[in-house]
This record gives structure tokens, C-alpha cells and sequence, in this order.
């Protein structure tokens, strides 16, 4: 089977299997759980035990983990016991079991918990940045938010404050931007630690290809890096943009307009998720299925 090729979850009769965008069953609905495929790995669950098939459906590292994360940089945070530590794609230990809490590795590092503060470790398992935060997220872009005294800002991977704490919240970067909340709301800084969209939202989210979702009053849209809407702010929520379509919440149901802000599957399922090559899960009397961008079922909801 093609690497690149995308499957999707799905699930019957309370077993979870994967489809292709045909709806074809590729790989048979046999796992008590499953997850999304990352770096051609999935995470499978079977009688309470989580371990990872590829995507022809072989068991290429046996189910014996209470909790894990999906491959990041070609390793995963596994926990055995009460301990985390770290798997290559072999199944092999990579980084001892010496974790409260491990997460995925971004920009070459990873956060874990020590003793009760979180810092971070190089791909040796070295640590390279001293737990000595309360709360503190992955590495994106370069740069972390870390919380001091209960107030977040910005560190580099040689641990060096970039950004000073003054953020009741901060999120990762993403496109050279970070949303922060401050005492007037939500807005975006810069690198340099510059408000240039100006806090006025009550939720905002990471930007992607340009967008970011905002809510105000209520309401949900989305605005460009200069802060113009480019959505209008009037859903009651809204879905990552993907393939050129947005999943919009219109009173209690869901459905996809396009740029335009033109409907073009209308609001019916229970929730909506992103397009990927061509197709969206979608919720249906807490059952699952597929679309595919006309609105038409790959396949059909089912428990």
C-alpha cells in the first residue's frame, strides 16, 4: 500500500477499522480504539492495552502501553506503568521511563514533567531546558509559552526569555504569530512580542494558511494577519478551514460554507469536521460518517 495514502477512522458496532476516500474498508473494524494515522503509525487499542498498526493494518508494535502519543520526529511518548518514556517506530525504548508526564517532540524537543515541574528534554533524553514550570507548552516555531508566577510568556530553546510573562494565556506560534489573552481579551503578537492584531476577541484560534478563527459576542468568523474579517463573526461556531470549505455551527447543526461565506452543504449533522483529500467525517445521531464535498455519503453513519 501507498505510504501517502489517507484512511480514515471509522467505526461499527463499537469497533474501529479504517476506510479509504471510497469508503472501501481497507483495514477491517477489529480495535476496541484507534487513532488517526501519524507518520504512517497508528495507535490501536485492544483489551485495554494501546499499541500501533502501520497502514496495512499490521501490528508493527504490540499493544502493551496504559497511555501514548502519536510519532513525532519518529518517537512517541508511551507510558508503562506509572511512567512515561519513549518508543522508536521499532517499538524500542529510545528514552528511558523516567517521566510523570512526556509529550511529542516538536522543533527537536520535548516537554516532560519531573517531579512536579515540566522542562524539557533533547532527542538523547538529555534535559536541556530544567523543569521549573508549573505549566508550559511544546516548542513551535523556534519558541515556547512557559507560565512564571502565573503569568505566561515566551522562551527559546536555550531556555532564555524572549517574550516577558504578562499573558493570562498564550498560545503556541503558528505562521509567525501567537494568540494571548490579556485583561481586554484576546489578540496576536509577534515574535518581537508586538500586539499587532489589538486584544478584542473573547476565544481566538492559531492561524492556518493565512486565517484564524475569532469569536466576539458570542459568535464565530475568521480574520486574515492584517485583522480584516474575512469570515463575517456571525456562526455560532466554526471548523478549521480545509480544502477551501469551513464547517459552520448554525443553532444546533452543522455545515460547510465556502469562502464567500455561501452555503454549500447545509447545516444537518450534529458536527462537522475538516476536509482531507476530498472528504469529512461528520456526527449523526452520535453515529460517524463521511461526505465528500457535494454533501453525498462515502459512508453512511453507523455505530
Amino acid at each position: 500500500m501507498n505510504s501517502n495514502k489517507t484512511l480514515y477512522l471509522v467505526m461499527v458496532k463499537g469497533k474501529y477499522g479504517y476506510i479509504d476516500n471510497n469508503g472501501e474498508v481497507i483495514i477491517d473494524t477489529k480495535f476496541d480504539y484507534a487513532e488517526e494515522f501519524d507518520e504512517d503509525l497508528a495507535i490501536v487499542g485492544m483489551e485495554g492495552k494501546l499499541g500501533f498498526i502501520n497502514k496495512n493494518g499490521e501490528m508493527v508494535i504490540e499493544p502493551r502501553f496504559k497511555a501514548a502519543s502519536p510519532f513525532s520526529e519518529d518517537l512517541a511518548a508511551v507510558q508503562i506503568g506509572y511512567q512515561w518514556g519513549y518508543i522508536d517506530k521499532e517499538g524500542k525504548e529510545a528514552i528511558p521511563f523516567n517521566f510523570i508526564d512526556a509529550y511529542s517532540f516538536n522543533d527537536g524537543l520535548a516537554l516532560v514533567q519531573i517531579g512536579g515541574k515540566q522542562g524539557y528534554i533533547d532527542k538523547e533524553g538529555n534535559i536541556v531546558i530544567e523543569p521549573k514550570y508549573n505549566y508550559a507548552h511544546s516548542f513551535s516555531e523556534g519558541v515556547a509559552a512557559v507560565d512564571v508566577s502565573k503569568k505566561y510568556g515566551y522562551i527559546d530553546k536555550a531556555g532564555k526569555t524572549t517574550i516577558v510573562p504578562k499573558y493570562f494565556v498564550a498560545n503556541d506560534f503558528s505562521e509567525g504569530l501567537a494568540s494571548v489573552e490579556t485583561s481586554n481579551g484576546c489578540g496576536f503578537i509577534n515574535k518581537s512580542g508586538e500586539m499587532v492584531i489589538e486584544p478584542q476577541y473573547e476565544e481566538t484560534d492559531d492561524f492556518y494558511d493565512g486565517y484564524a478563527a475569532v469569536c466576539k459576542d458570542g459568535k464565530y468568523g475568521y480574520i486574515d494577519k492584517n485583522g480584516s474579517i474575512v469570515v463575517p463573526i456571525e456562526y455560532d461556531d466554526v471548523d478549521v478551514i480545509s480544502e477551501g470549505l469551513i464547517g459552520v455551527q448554525v443553532g444546533e447543526k452543522w455545515g460547510y460554507i465556502d469562502m464567500s461565506s455561501k452555503i454549500v452543504i447545509e447545516p444537518k449533522f450534529d458536527d462537522a469536521y475538516e476536509f482531507t483529500n476530498g472528504i469529512a467525517m461528520v456526527e449523526l445521531g452520535g453515529k460517524i460518517g463521511y461526505i465528500d464535498k457535494a454533501g453525498n455519503y462515502v459512508w453512511k453513519p453507523q455505530k
